[in-house]
């Protein structure tokens, strides 16, 4: 049988439902074509839908799922009987049977049924089905009905906050714990540290305060220390024990000998002289141990002090010993009480974090797992189990590598009932999991990898004895061409570099690409300029020089990449390369990363930007910001110069000096602006748009004004940054959008309370990178979990995981005597450290860079046709492959891999900025066999290009949406006419005093004129409780005058309304209008219709009024014409203040009507 056979076969026999498997699938393997085949037989036989349970790791994965599986479906429905006969043979191989027509014609109906499914299928991620289960049991999970599942960076502002509470609603021990790890750290680190502790907290679902005890007790023994002891005992008891007289004699001994031992005379002097504890402690401290008390002095006394006085040496060297002992178990307690210190304050923060969750009614998402876990465990949870097990027959595990044991622990449980041999129903039930420890890269998320191994042994013998099992491996890619898959093999042949990837050596690659064009090069690190590089003094402090080899690696990139799209074949398809064939992986985002996507940008290559974006970190985001920090105070003067000198208007720094030199003390950039405005008329432009702006955002909101920005003007906001910044910034700028809108659906529509709202939770936005419309994309490598391309580059192979990144917590070994959950102990210091904290640190960076390699794994094996290893020289990594092999970068371990393929290797020449010794390393294969080029290209000869595709589209008269009052808010920020209150302190006030005006102009006319004033007062008094007693008086008044002044007597007159809605199309126009009047008076003959204005003071006659209400009336005219054919229409403005009712003339409607209504 040959290796595809082989593959082929165990692919049909795990996809068979009637078994349960567990498989174990290198990269490419075609693992989710066995997920999808395996549901669409379970489909086949009959199952229902909702009894599938698919678990994937990430959304993407369950939405590609999901679309494989409704496109195999769709293809069946498609298919006569001979063609899905033949369809169900390739899928079930040697057990295939062939259906009867009535079993054809259900398949056929498959995809219809998924459809209809209530639901959908549930083909989700662990964290979907949790949230599913809690909604469906919320009592038995003690979680509150109907919550709401926070995002990542909701939670992490929540945190924060609950952080900011600890000094102040902490309780006793939290305090004191504060102050104990505040001085061992700075703010920012502590910080950090309870963020770190917290999450390790929320993903082991560890409760503090339920296991304090016998974690404290586990902790002190596991260190060696007695918990009754204080660190003053210990000093104590060394100290007490050590004459004073013998400390003199071996002082004298040290000054006799003379050299370094006489230097040492300095702390045995400051132990003679002090009379403090601590002193005399930290005095033999600094004589008996380097390094900060890190390890004892190789070399106190020497031969001539044997000479002067042996008996000095001896008692010096046996005080060192008792010395180094006593600091040990002073280390020991220190790391024991800074570790309780932080599980009382973490205990503290986890209280506050709770209660601040619970009063929200919010979940975060490793509350899911943990309430799912915690659910499913209860002692009286059969009913939950019941209705469950009555609605999951089949399980199936995507990227089971990746899972939590948490997560292995809510799946076991589901399937518990089923290993025990029970069951209430007698019907086939199965489980199925497929995943590649060599793909474990998920360990910050809870994944472990060594656990992966022991599920596979443990459920693989409990399944067996329940029902028929298999466990199966998919050796061969259907990904990836030969010299990459070879590549990949020499790479972990090694022991030291397999440690981590599974067995101690990894079985060979198998490629179903031999005879297909494929290469892997390795490009010479960019060194770092001989000459340090000279910045111009304007330049920014931490932007690199043109040398700098960040910049020197990814201008080449986007150089190679300009040659390679559009003028070089990819031999495989038979194509020219496109810039969608091109993946760019680095390990963690930063300069490097950066730098490519605006060197791509800069070189007009399609680039689809970062995976993940940092909103606070994009420019065109720091300038929206800016933007609305000025449209709230106009005092701002950065904000301004940001905002002149961002994409938007483009100021130069000579054009911000002109306006801002010689403007007088406590003269405002935007004073000056005002008065130099005239200058130039891009200046002029730039004013009145800033002041338009400005007005629309504290009307409208933070949506409308961002609207306004991005959408409005003849050059719209958005293209001016797509100018300047490519389309980088598209993303980001949706996304302002997006929390803008969402801002207002919960908060006042406050720009300043939104400045403030999203500065705080503005976090990540992730990019589906699977669809990148023809762009080359830029991503982590864990962001490519489950992606491939053609060509990869993986380009900071030079790069190697910072060992410090667990941050001062390391795992002790779990005991079963003191419960079986982990103990992370802080070890603040490096010289902190001891015997078996050193020994929790190397395993944690064994456990790293076992990751690392891992990660490699994975980002070697994203190419289909081509890799490209490179990176940059490290200035403090002078010799990378001088390390050993367990702990060397990529590039290192790709050079090594390239030493034991020697012969194979082609050397080419390298770039001009590499080195003069270095060359290009490529391995190549050729591409022999003949290409299929109908699967990439469309034989033109044989399309039928319809005439009607040649002619022109005819236009379509898009109906515009007009909201009269809404119109009028935009033409009130260009209108000269308008009073603006904008940069008032009594802005806010103005617009309140409007509504209520209205309000009691809307509901005392219909009262008797005797009860109007009672009326007025009662309902002022819920409207605006807090209001000063003057100030709604004044108000009032303003009213009755209006309503007791016989002049307005046909506004109110008997059958006028308040409030009249009205919408309709005006003949002749492609618009609709919607909107509200105020107060519509119609008599037999005649409509008058009349808004109220609140303005003070008003305009002195209607020409002098704002054209933006004469705009606005405009509207409402055009529709009442529609409505009132036979009826003399006339429109008013009613100005509350004065009082006084200003009749429009038809000419100013009709002006107003073709110039801002319908213009065109």
């Amino acid at each position: 049988m040959t290796p595809l056979e082989e593959t082929t076969l165990q692919q049909t026999l795990a996809a068979d439902p009637s078994r349960s498997a567990f498989v174990l699938a290198n990269a490419g393997s075609g693992k989710t074509r066995v997920l999808t085949n395996r549901v669409a037989r379970l489909l086949a036989a009959g199952v229902d839908p909702q009894k599938i349970l698919c678990i994937t790791f990430t959304k993407a994965a369950s939405v590609e799922m999901t679309v494989r599986l409704f496109d195999l479906l769709g293809e069946w429905a498609f298919f006569d009987d001979g063609e899905l006969q033949e369809a169900f043979r390739k899928l079930e191989g040697s057990d295939f049977r062939s259906r009867s027509g009535s079993e054809l014609a259900k398949i056929r109906v498959l995809f219809a049924r998924a459809l209809e499914t209530p639901g959908g299928l549930k083909i989700q991620t662990i964290h979907s089905f949790c949230e599913n289960v809690l909604k469906r049991f919320p009592l038995e999970a003690g979680v509150p009905p109907g919550f709401a599942v926070m995002e990542d960076s909701e939670a992490s502002t929540i945190i924060e906050a609950c952080i900011d509470q600890l000094a102040i609603v902490g309780n006793k021990d939290a305090i004191e714990a504060l102050r104990r790890l505040s001085n061992l750290m700075f703010e920012p680190e502590l910080r950090a540290l309870l963020r770190n502790t917290m999450g390790r907290a929320l993903r082991d679902g560890r409760v503090f305060s339920e296991t304090e005890q016998p974690r404290d007790k586990y902790l002190f023994h596991h260190l060696g220390v007695n918990p009754t002891m204080s660190e003053n005992a210990i000093i104590d008891e060394l100290l007490n024990s050590i004459s004073q007289s013998e400390i003199e004699r071996a002082h004298y001994a040290l000054e006799k000998t003379g050299g370094n031992p006489k230097n040492l005379t300095k702390f045995t002097a400051a132990y003679l002289n002090s009379g403090e504890q601590t002193d005399r402690w930290n005095a033999l401290d600094s004589l008996f141990l380097v390094n900060n008390g890190a390890k004892p002095r190789d070399k106190i006394t020497t031969k001539a002090t044997d000479k002067i006085d042996p008996w000095a040496a001896e008692y010096l060297s046996a005080l060192q010993e008792r010395f180094w002992a006593s600091a040990r178990r002073l280390r020991a307690l220190k790391i024991a009480k800074d570790t309780i210190a932080l599980d009382n304050l973490t205990s503290e923060l986890q209280k506050i974090y709770a209660a601040e969750k619970s009063s929200r009614a919010y979940l975060d998402f490793d509350d899911l797992i943990i309430a799912t876990r915690n659910l499913f465990a209860q002692a009286d949870n059969a009913w939950v189990m019941y209705k469950l097990d009555n609605s999951i027959d089949h399980i199936l595990i995507d990227e089971a590598q990746d899972t939590s044991p948490h997560q292995w622990a809510i799946v076991e449980q589901l399937i518990d009932d089923y290993l025990a041999g029970g069951g209430a129903r007698d019907i086939n039930r199965s489980f199925f999991a497929v995943g590649d420890l060599k793909q474990s890269i998920y360990a910050f998320q809870g994944a472990d990898a060594k656990l992966f191994e022991t599920k596979e042994t443990q459920l693989g013998q409990r399944l067996s004895n329940v029902g028929e099992y298999l466990s199966a491996t998919l050796a061969m890619s259907f990904r990836s061409t030969r010299p990459v898959l070879e590549f990949v093999d020499a790479l972990f042949a090694p022991a030291e570099a397999a440690a981590g990837l599974g067995d101690e050596t990894i079985p060979k690659h198998l490629s179903n690409r031999n005879d297909e064009a494929g290469l892997v090069e390795i490009w010479p690190l960019a060194p770092r300029p001989e000459k340090k590089e000279t910045n111009p003094w304007d330049a920014p402090i931490d932007m690199p020089g043109d040398e700098h080899p960040t910049k020197v690696l990814s201008r080449y990139v986007a150089q190679e990449i300009q040659n390679w799209i559009g003028h070089e074949v990819l031999p495989s398809q038979d194509r020219l390369i496109e810039p969608g064939d091109i993946l760019i992986l680095v390990q963690t985002r930063g300069a490097l990363f950066n730098e490519v996507i605006r060197q791509l940008a800069i070189n007009e290559i399609a680039v689809a930007g970062a995976d993940r974006l940092k909103l606070l970190e994009d420019p065109a985001i720091e300038d929206m910001l800016s933007f609305a920090k000025f449209a709230t105070y106009a005092g701002d003067d950065l904000s301004l110069a940001e905002i002149l000198k961002s994409p938007l208007y483009g100021f130069t720094e000579d054009e911000l000096f002109e306006i801002a030199h010689k403007r007088g003390d406590h003269v405002s950039l935007w004073s000056a602006l005002r008065k130099k405005r005239t200058t130039k008329p891009r200046w002029n432009e730039a004013y009145d748009e800033i002041s338009a702006a400005t007005k629309i955002g504290l009307r409208k909101g933070p949506f409308g004004f961002y609207s306004h920005l991005l959408e409005g003007g003849a050059v719209s906001g958005r293209k001016r940054f797509f100018e300047r910044l490519t389309n980088s910034s598209k993303d980001s700028l949706d996304e302002l959008l997006r929390q803008a809108l969402a801002f207002e659906r919960r908060y006042p529509r406050s720009l300043k309370l939104f400045v403030d709202w999203f500065e705080r939770n503005a976090g990540e936005i992730k990019r589906e990178m699977e669809n990148a419309n023809n762009a080359v994309r830029v991503m982590t490598v864990h962001g490519a979990k489950g992606l491939e391309a053609p060509i990869v580059i993986l380009l900071d192979a030079h790069r190697r995981p910072a060992t410090n990144k667990n941050g001062p917590l390391f795992a002790l070994n779990a005991s079963a005597e003191y419960g079986s959950q982990k103990v992370n102990a802080l070890v603040a210091r490096s010289e902190f450290h001891n015997e078996q904290t050193a020994a929790a640190r190397d395993a944690a960076k064994t456990a790293m860079f076992e990751e690392y390699r891992r990660l490699f794994y994975v980002a070697a094996t994203r190419a289909r046709d081509r890799l490209y290893v490179c990176g940059i020289e490290l200035g403090n990594d002078k010799n990378p492959r001088e390390k050993p092999i367990s702990e060397r970068s990529w590039h290192s371990l790709a050079l090594d891999a390239f030493e034991s393929l020697e012969g194979q290797l082609e050397e080419l020449p390298a770039p001009e900025w590499a080195n003069k010794d270095e060359r290009v390393l490529r391995l190549s294969s050729s591409q022999l066999s003949a290409v299929d080029t109908d699967k990439n290209t469309t034989d033109a000869q044989n399309l039928n290009i319809p005439a009607w595709l040649d002619e022109p589209v005819h236009q379509e008269k898009i109906e515009r949406q007009i909201t009269p009052s809404h119109l009028a808010d935009d033409l009130e920020a260009t209108d000269s006419n308008f009073t603006d209150a904008s940069y008032s302190p009594l802005a806010g006030d103005i617009y309140f005093r409007g509504r209520i005006i209205h309000r009691l102009l809307e509901l005392l006319p219909e009262l008797p004129t005797n009860d109007r004033l009672n009326a007025a007062e009662r309902l002022l008094e819920k409207l605006a409780p807090d209001l000063d007693n003057a100030i709604g008086k004044s108000w009032i008044g303003e009213v009755l005058d209006v309503l007791n002044d016989s002049t307005f007597a046909e506004v109110f007159a008997e059958g006028s309304r308040a409030e009249v809605a009205i919408a309709g199309t005006p003949k002749g126009a492609d618009i609709f209008i919607n909107g509200q009047i105020d107060r519509l008076a119609i008599s037999e003959k005649k409509v008058m219709a009349v808004d109220y204005k609140t303005n003070r003071p008003p305009p002195d006659c209607i020409q002098n009024a704002p054209q933006a209400y004469i705009a606005q009336m405009a509207a409402y005219r055009a529709v009442l014409q529609e409505i009132y054919h036979d009826h003399e229409i006339s429109l008013a403005l009613l100005w509350t203040f004065a009082p006084q009712l200003m009749m429009i003339p038809n000419e100013m409607l009709d002006h107003a009507f073709a110039r801002y209504v319908a213009p065109g």
